[in-house]
């Protein structure tokens, strides 16, 4: 039987914040209801302007959820509100919500995959310009959000929106990581970064599960449960070290045979 093995506080400390990153003082967000609601949009009638343009689309949106509603209207519906997402965007190109629920839409439209080239000839005419918008867009919202606190203090409205805008982009990376992973294994496969639409990150799979991981990591620090839930369940390290504690107690608790 194997000895009892006593952690130092430096070793406690390394494997606390590999298997629960939330324990780090790192990942301490502060939420701070004195500060404007949004960090760059200080015109408090146009923000309400805004937001209340944004309800409306969102309202249609939700309802094409509806059991009662035709594709054909369904598509019609989202191909509206994108539009009109889109055109508020090219006015207001600072608003970081917009941006955040127009990349929303385009996963609801054409799903996570959306980085991948599709071996549908339809579907990559439909959605060619589909994953790079919706990686812009994220891009933009955190970069126009997290700039303006470089404290790490957020509004409510504001950690609320880089909540979603993380895990958004972490769920397209970790469907990106998976779509690669399969592709590569196929037969007679392409390259995976011949798999990749243009002017996007030319990783490999493994390089999109990490970035996945680590924006479910800023998503749960944020406040997203889903971000937090899967920040550990994505994480390459902990998932190898995870097998390792496995195999190791494998060996302590199963019974060992030996030849004569």
């Amino acid at each position: 039987m194997a000895e009892k093995v006593d952690l130092s506080f430096n070793d406690f400390t390394v494997l606390t914040r590999l298997f629960d990153p939330e324990s780090s003082s790192l990942s301490t967000v502060v939420v701070d209801t004195s500060l404007p609601s949004d960090p760059v949009i200080s015109d408090v009638d146009l923000l309400s302007f805004l937001r209340l343009q944004e309800r409306e689309i969102i309202k249609c949106i939700e309802g094409t959820r509806k059991s009662s509603i035709s594709s054909v209207a369904r598509t019609q519906t989202l191909s509206e509100a994108y539009d009109s997402l889109s055109m508020l965007i090219n006015t207001y190109p600072e608003y970081a919500s917009l941006r955040n629920n127009r990349a929303q839409l385009l996963r609801i439209q054409y799903g996570d995959c959306v980085l991948v080239s599709s071996e549908d000839p339809l579907a990559v005419t439909k959605a060619s310009s589909a994953g790079p918008i919706a990686l812009e867009d994220l891009n933009t919202a955190i970069t126009l959000l997290t700039s303006a606190s470089p404290q790490g203090l957020v509004s409510p409205a504001q950690g609320r929106t880089l909540a979603q805008a993380y895990t958004q982009r972490a769920a397209i990376f970790h469907a990106t990581s998976k779509m690669l992973a399969v592709r590569s294994g196929m037969s007679e496969a392409p390259r995976q970064k011949d798999c990749l639409r243009n002017d996007l990150p030319q990783w490999d799979c493994h390089d999109y599960e990490e970035a996945a991981s680590r924006d479910f990591l800023m998503g749960g620090r944020y406040g997203n449960p889903v971000g937090k839930a899967l920040a550990i369940h994505t994480n390459p390290t902990a998932k190898l070290c995870g097998q390792m504690v496995q195999q190791a107690m494998r060996r302590e608790l199963l019974p060992t045979t030996s030849t004569q």
